[in-house]
């Protein structure tokens, strides 16, 4: 956690000297963090994402594009940050290599995994094979506090993926950056726009205007501080989703539980009859063949586990149906779901 304070420096305004904005933190290890954070902040990807395309081990590069971004006021920023490079050595750190959960070739550290800080809130990237229950431990939380934390986490043995921001505290009811709204995209919602600015789901969903169930249109803008003075337009829940189709297949959505439907017709070879000589005259004449044919396939239900974040308008349009269908098929008679619940989808 890091303390702001002002105090005057080399910042001028109209020709005066003005308090520039410091940040104080309680380690180095915490102020690395925080740097790394601010340089790879999307908001600020305009300014500083040059920078990423630079080679990580060239410090000269990095120190002049840093002073050319205007990271810094003073004009001799980029000479000064070289010099206590070289002077102690400090290029000799990047021989040393980094897998994402350790410091490799370092002792003390090997099972050490960073923890970083967004939004104020602790957070740590989810690595492959990780699960909240394999996490507690090492980040010294219970696993369902770890569900409660983060709003994309259904249950404590969820496989979660890979590089992905998992909480350790709980969110804020604001973003405390800069940027006043999220422009919400086709393939987004309000848990992945929750997770990427660490604010409450529920606090984004009332600062929005928005029941639980309900869900805005894509390329609208979602307040992330403030509250929303115009309404915000919504999916109809009862509208039947669109149907991408073509000369031979119809696919409903790209949910990994669909099946293909295919409007061609599937001919399956007849099996022709088979004779098999009886023994017994009696019963010849009862049955002269046996005709064997393929059995008729079973045709499996597909159901849908409900998750955290999930809406009946949004599992029907993953699966190409219209809710009203969802809910006859379920004998659903309210809108509301509850995490665990199955439902039946075609």
């Amino acid at each position: 956690m890091a303390n702001v304070l002002k105090k005057e420096d080399d910042d001028y305004e109209d020709g005066k000297l003005v308090k520039s904005c410091f940040r104080e933190f309680s380690s180095v290890y915490d102020s690395h963090v925080a740097h790394s954070d601010f340089l790879t902040d999307p908001a600020k990807a305009n300014r500083y994402g040059f920078l990423f395309d630079l080679k990580p081990t060239d410090y000269k590069a990095w120190a002049k594009g840093l002073s050319k971004a205007g990271y810094a006021t003073d004009p001799k920023y980029a000479d000064r940050l070289i010099d206590i490079i070289e002077k102690y050595d400090l290029a000799e750190l990047d021989t040393e290599t980094y897998d994402g959960g350790s410091i490799v070739g370092t002792k003390d550290l090997k099972s050490y995994r960073p923890v970083r800080y967004y939004n104020d809130i602790k957070y740590i990237i989810a690595g492959k094979a990780d699960s909240p229950n394999s996490l507690a431990a090492q980040v010294d939380l219970r696993a369902k506090q770890i569900v409660k934390y983060n709003d994309d986490i259904r249950d404590e043995e969820q496989l979660l993926t890979p590089g992905s921001r998992v909480y350790l505290q709980p969110k804020r009811n604001q973003y405390k950056g800069h940027q006043k709204y999220h422009t919400l995209k086709a393939d987004e919602n309000l848990v992945s726009v929750s997770q990427q600015y660490g604010i409450k789901l529920s606090a984004l969903q009332k600062r929005n205007g928005l029941a639980s169930n309900e869900t805005p249109m894509a390329n609208q803008k979602i307040l992330l501080k403030g509250k929303i003075k115009t309404a915000l337009k919504l999916v109809d829940p009862y509208a039947v989703p669109v149907v991408k189709k073509n000369s031979d297949v119809a696919v409903t959505t790209s949910h990994p539980a669909n099946v293909v439907k295919t409007t061609k017709p599937v001919t399956t070879p007849v099996a022709k009859p088979v004779t098999t000589p009886v023994a017994s005259p009696v019963l010849q004449s009862k049955m002269d063949t046996v005709v064997i044919t393929s059995p008729k396939p079973v045709e499996l239900i597909p159901a849908h586990t409900v998750s955290k974040g999930d809406t009946l308008y949004g599992i029907a349009r993953s699966y190409g149906m219209s809710v009203e269908e969802l809910k006859k098929m379920n004998n659903l008679s309210v809108d509301t779901l509850s995490i665990g619940q199955k439902l039946v989808v075609r």
